[in-house]
């Protein structure tokens, strides 16, 4: 029984220490959190002191009275006691707002301060976004309160995000040496998609130009991540399917098509398939579509995926024809048949050509070299050495001033069929 008391005893004991250190510890954390509060209330005050009011005689802000703020609110910013406390971060968006005035004169006077004006329109949005967060859950204020403050916080912020999405456009067309500014384009851009896209500051915000404002962003941050080295596969990925909802849908596919060209031909081929689908219907992209598809075709080709070329080959031949790489189609098609040995087949694709692109040679050239194939590979049989002949001798009424392609041929065809009276005008363009 002693035993047992003298246990109870001991967890009694240990109780009683811990709610003391309880104790000293919540005291510490109010003497602390009281501490910080001070120094929001000193930067607030400073604030106050310092700015442009008319009616205590000062006509403009005292800069030099001010700066003894800054480092006041940049201290309170990074307590986490104070992470949810708006006053703070409301003063904070007061105090960089003045700054950011002065910076935007300095800036206009002289373009070495553009970055650093920047980097001060980036801690105002950031603020202004952090307060209006706390706003939301703030109890002490009244909803007609909350609305006013609301309104005024995202008045201080719309600017400064507009000049993070102009400094965004700069950036990210910098060359791939300069990485640092390329990582500020990400930067900026995203900052600027988060407040106007992600944020309670700016959800009822409206303005004729902000879906477009949005879409911009969405390429400059592509744009800039493409382009920084360290970038993951993911987040380029990312970055670029994010721009496929808008009118730079094709954009976002060609880069991503040439990100893959010496990476992964697979992935290539299925962003190209993508995108040949994303621009179906699409007039002002059609070029850019029929592109992807005589891209596709050719990796197809190269790949020697029959299924999937003939498809795209199909695609081509009616959607694309009047484009002027179409008729690779057909000359792809007849190489295939061609290097399997039908010579047969390959004479028909390539006479199909002809037809559909008369103002072409290619396609009475290769039709003609068939025949003539077909005609060895059996044995040189009269009706083949004919039919030969007979489509050498329309290349060239059809095309008289491309002797290279029948010249020769016509010699040794005519020469090979004890034909020497009609082989004689062509010897000159043999080549021993």
């Amino acid at each position: 029984m002693k035993k047992y008391i003298l246990i109870m005893a001991g967890l009694l004991l240990a109780s009683g220490t811990t709610f003391a250190q309880d104790k000293e510890a919540i005291k510490a954390q109010k003497a602390a959190q009281k501490e910080a509060e001070a120094l929001v209330k000193k930067a607030k005050t400073t604030y106050e002191t310092s700015i442009a009011n008319p009616q205590y005689g000062r006509k403009e802000t005292d800069y030099a009275k001010l700066d003894g703020a800054l480092p006041l609110i940049e201290e309170a910013v990074k307590n986490p006691l104070l992470a949810n406390d708006y006053l703070t971060f409301k003063t904070a968006t007061d105090i960089q707002y003045q700054y950011y005035v002065k910076l935007e004169n300095e800036a206009k006077a002289d373009e070495s301060a553009k970055p650093k004006f920047i980097e001060c329109a980036s801690k105002l949005v950031e603020y202004a976004q952090k307060a209006n967060d706390n706003l939301v859950a703030d109890e002490k204020m009244k909803d007609e309160e909350k609305k006013l403050a609301h309104v005024q916080l995202q008045n201080a912020a719309i600017n400064p995000a507009i000049q993070l999405l102009q400094a965004a456009q700069t950036y990210s067309n910098a060359e791939e040496e300069n990485q640092a500014d390329l990582k500020l384009g990400a930067k900026y851009a995203t900052q600027f998609l988060d407040v106007m896209e992600k944020s309670a500051l700016m959800k009822d915000f409206s303005n004729q130009n902000l879906d477009e404002w949005k879409t911009y962003a969405k390429a400059f941050k592509a744009q800039s991540i493409l382009n920084i080295k360290e970038s993951s596969e993911a987040d380029i990925i990312a970055a670029y399917r994010d721009l496929m909802p808008t009118k730079y849908k094709g954009i976002a596919y060609q880069s991503l098509a040439n990100y893959y060209r010496e990476k992964d031909q697979a992935k290539q081929n299925q962003i190209f398939t993508e995108g040949i689908e994303a621009l179906k219907g699409d007039e002002d992209q059609k070029d850019l579509r029929a592109s992807f598809a005589i891209l596709l075709m050719q990796n197809q080709f190269q790949a020697k995926d029959v299924e999937g070329f003939k498809k795209t080959a199909e695609l081509i031949k009616t959607e694309f024809a009047d484009n002027e790489n179409a008729i690779n189609a057909y000359l792809m098609e007849g190489q295939m048949k061609f290097e399997a040995q039908d010579y047969e087949g390959a004479k028909q694709i390539f006479l199909d050509a002809a037809k559909a692109y008369p103002g072409e040679s290619k396609g009475l050239v290769m039709a003609a070299r068939s025949a003539w194939m077909k005609a060895q590979a059996g044995g040189s049989k009269k009706a083949d050495m004919d039919e030969a002949i007979k489509l050498f001798k329309e290349l060239e009424s059809k095309y008289p001033d491309e002797p290279e392609n029948w010249g020769e041929s016509l010699y040794i065809l005519y020469n090979n069929t004890q034909q020497a009276a009609l082989a004689a005008p062509y010897k000159k363009y043999y080549k021993n």
